[in-house]
């Protein structure tokens, strides 16, 4: 299983229905289906962390 993040809404036969930015788990063969069709990419877990942190510091930054 490989983590993707959708690059815009779509429907996949085995995978249903991706929100854009939506980020879930799916089998290596269809991730590698869906990134190679451009629309979804690779989710690496801590770049995922950094992006769900990234929103909470800048609105920290902004009160000051």
């Amino acid at each position: 299983m490989k983590k993707i993040r959708a690059l815009q809404q779509f429907s996949h036969f085995n995978g249903g229905t991706f929100d854009q930015h939506e980020v879930r788990p799916v089998a290596d063969d269809i991730a590698e289906a869906l990134v190679g069709m451009k629309l979804a990419e690779y989710v690496d877990d801590a770049a995922e962390a950094k992006a769900k942190t990234e929103p909470k510091a800048k609105e920290k930054a902004d009160k000051k």
